[in-house]
């Protein structure tokens, strides 16, 4: 089961989807109407989670003259909890789950930092079909509106480039 999983079987699902719209849109600024509209949850009660996560020092008040925007705060807390709920983590998760099993993929490495909406990744092995993992990736875009550029090579092609420098950079093995 994944984290997020447990955590909405764990916790309020209010609290959690608050949380997410903050953590996947972490530099955006929201009104208390504007939260409570995009997370489904009354205004009283977002008003509340609201204050709760003020006070835990997870979300900045923003005043301008009578109005209050919400933004993320940028600490150890909302660091970790990017890491525990940030859903696109999940969306290159799932691409990971449904491609492992294919025939002839021995690695699959997330090339470089990835974004609200895309990822790119390395598929490592011999004899792949690379036409069932751009399927995959197109089933993705469609269903999630997250992009997944792939590359498909052998172990010696990626040793040869990363030698030559051309896959410099964060790396982060996946399978």
């Amino acid at each position: 089961m994944e984290t997020v999983d447990v955590l909405e079987q764990l916790f309020d699902n209010k609290i959690l989807s608050v949380l997410q719209l903050f953590v996947e849109n972490e530099n955006n600024q929201y009104y208390l109407r504007e939260i409570a509209k995009l997370t489904k949850v009354s205004p009283a009660t977002t008003y509340r989670i609201l204050n709760k996560l003020v006070d835990l020092n997870v979300l900045e008040i923003q005043e301008i003259k009578t109005l209050k925007q919400y933004i993320l705060s940028k600490n150890k807390k909302t660091e970790f909890l990017k890491t525990v709920i940030k859903k696109e983590k999940r969306v290159v998760d799932m691409f990971v789950d449904r491609i492992k099993s294919l025939e002839g993929i021995e690695k699959i490495i997330l090339h470089g930092k990835q974004t609200n909406k895309k990822a790119n990744v390395l598929v490592l092995g011999s004899n792949v079909d690379a036409t069932q993992i751009k399927l995959i990736s197109s089933e993705i875009k469609e269903k999630y509106d997250f992009t997944i550029l792939s590359l498909t090579l052998t172990n010696e092609q990626y040793e040869q480039m990363s030698a030559m420098g051309l896959y410099s950079g964060e790396k982060q093995v996946l399978f």
